[in-house]
């Protein structure tokens, strides 16, 4: 697995792509994921989202769609666009 320093504030899914940099720990889309696919760094100088449990992604888009900093963006297509 490589760990560059951009694979790092960049993650993915099979649908939707993480850029930690955009992310202004607000926690919403960790609390829409009904799958556990969202996690958190939490510590005072350092804070976002990670994907924990990227298998477990289905598409569903809600992340998506509550994130108003655009940091989580879908990838290919999902469940709401069947």
């Amino acid at each position: 697995m490589e760990t560059s320093r951009n694979n790092r504030r960049q993650a993915k899914t099979k649908f939707i792509q993480l850029d930690t940099k955009k992310c202004e720990a607000c926690w919403k889309c960790q609390e829409v994921c009904t799958n556990n696919v969202i996690g958190r760094i939490n510590i005072p100088w350092h804070k976002h989202v990670k994907f924990i449990n990227v298998s477990d992604c289905t598409g569903c888009l809600k992340c998506v769609n509550v994130c108003s900093p655009n940091a989580i963006t879908k990838l290919f297509k999902g469940k709401a666009d069947s």
